[in-house]
């Protein structure tokens, strides 16, 4: 689209055609840049096995992969490939404690920073336990 508007309506300033071919065959990179060029990162056993630890004990894929520098996906691929369950729902016991806390008045937000949950978590916990939800508290 460009080279047809320079060509149409050139204009004092505007690049030529053949500086627009010459410019396209010029590469930008460097053959010392291209050498350079990084790699995935693989993991060794034994780091796979500290990685599956590490993210049991955090339980949060985005931190395991800054600590082992590898992608998130990465993580996510690794922990699925040896069965490890990633997914953050609430245990019973937990429930249970958000169900307590929410009965003494305590709001959703409250909870979920207790109990390392989004407030929308909570709140779809304790509906799915069957309690009222108490409308939203406006500010005025």
């Amino acid at each position: 689209m460009h080279l047809l508007q320079v060509y149409s309506n050139p204009s004092p300033g505007a690049v030529t055609p053949q500086e627009l071919v010459f410019r396209s065959t010029r590469s930008i990179r460097t053959d010392e840049s291209r050498s350079r060029s990084r790699r995935a990162r693989q993991l060794r056993a034994d780091e796979t096995g500290q990685l599956i630890a590490r993210y049991l004990a955090v339980r949060n894929i985005r931190a395991v992969a800054e600590d082992f520098q590898v992608s998130r996906t990465t993580v996510a691929r690794i922990l699925a490939k040896h069965g490890v369950n990633t997914s953050r729902g609430m245990s019973e016991a937990q429930l249970a404690i958000a169900a307590d806390l929410y009965s003494e008045g305590l709001s959703s937000a409250t909870i979920g920073r207790r109990l390392g949950f989004d407030n929308h978590t909570i709140l779809k916990g304790l509906r799915g336990l069957g309690v009222q939800v108490r409308p939203r508290h406006t500010r005025q």
